[in-house]
């Protein structure tokens, strides 16, 4: 599906992380989250769901597929365009990140997706917003699959973004001319959340971030290109908090999952992305 803003309005985003959907058939806390969602998307109005990974428990789930069927059933539901990237512990168990990025087919409403590159089984790709009423540009989104583990567990636990990663944003950037509000959507935090000033947040800074310990440089490539504005990010389900570093916004969402740990409220971050600044809720369950 495309991706259409009418002039003067938001385009507003459902970002929902974490999620953490155990073994098939679900259990109670599973089924309290599908509930939490169902609401949140029914008393909302929302232009894109955007998935920032983590939405189960594969290591625990020997049929993950049919943990995703309903979670996909319940999102087919809605009329909006669904969005999706992975987190560490989605491909822990059988399938690898090809088997359900092909599952996506699952989904009615599944955003259209730009710029497509694939590597090391995580793929990369942007979401073009456009206006309704001029067909002009208006917002890119960019998203990365921050991976899983790092090659490297004595020096990091957490897979940073990899330099072909970056390379492609140093490369896709370039290709659009217009001036655009930019945005970019990943699981794993980047390096630079943890040089926020805690004093300075808005929201909840409940754990210190768990980015990669190796910084790849993406946020160098980010300012050096001035096209994002603002970051979003999940992993750490004890942070919703906004902050700013380096003249970028760098945002968590909340965490959506109730089979996981975090003492946050359940629920959903509400982002209403304009042509020139971000604003933001929780929207909590």
């Amino acid at each position: 599906m495309s991706l259409h803003v009418e002039t003067g309005k938001p385009f507003r985003i459902c970002q929902l992380t974490d999620i953490h959907l155990g073994e098939y058939p679900l259990q109670e806390n599973d089924l309290k989250t599908l509930a939490g969602i169902k609401k949140v998307l029914s008393e909302n109005q929302f232009d894109l769901i955007m998935i920032t990974g983590d939405l189960i428990w594969g290591k625990e789930n020997e049929e993950p597929l049919e943990t995703l069927k309903e979670l996909y059933e319940l999102l087919n539901k809605f009329d909006v365009p669904v969005a999706i990237t992975y987190g560490n512990h989605d491909t822990e168990g059988m399938y690898n990140r090809k088997c359900l990025r092909d599952f996506e087919s699952g989904l009615k409403h599944l955003a259209s997706r730009n710029n497509s590159y694939i590597v090391d089984d995580r793929e990369n790709y942007t979401l073009e917003i456009f206006n309704r009423q001029t067909d002009k540009l208006v917002n890119v989104l960019y998203v990365w699959d921050s991976g899983d583990y790092s090659n490297w567990p004595e020096i990091s636990q957490y897979a940073a973004i990899g330099r072909h990663q970056i390379n492609w944003y140093a490369k896709t950037s370039v290709k659009y001319h217009v001036k655009t509000f930019d945005v970019g959507f990943m699981h794993i935090p980047l390096p630079e959340y943890q040089e926020v000033d805690k004093a300075t947040v808005i929201d909840s800074y409940n754990e210190k971030p768990c980015p990669s310990a190796i910084n790849s440089g993406l946020f160098y490539e980010i300012l050096s290109k001035n096209k994002i504005k603002a970051l979003f990010a999940g992993h750490d389900h004890d942070n919703n908090f906004a902050s700013e570093f380096a003249g970028v916004a760098l945002n968590y969402g909340n965490v959506t999952g109730y089979n996981t740990y975090g003492d946050l409220d359940r629920g959903a971050l509400a982002i209403d992305l304009y042509n020139d600044r971000i604003e933001r809720k929780v929207i909590k369950f």
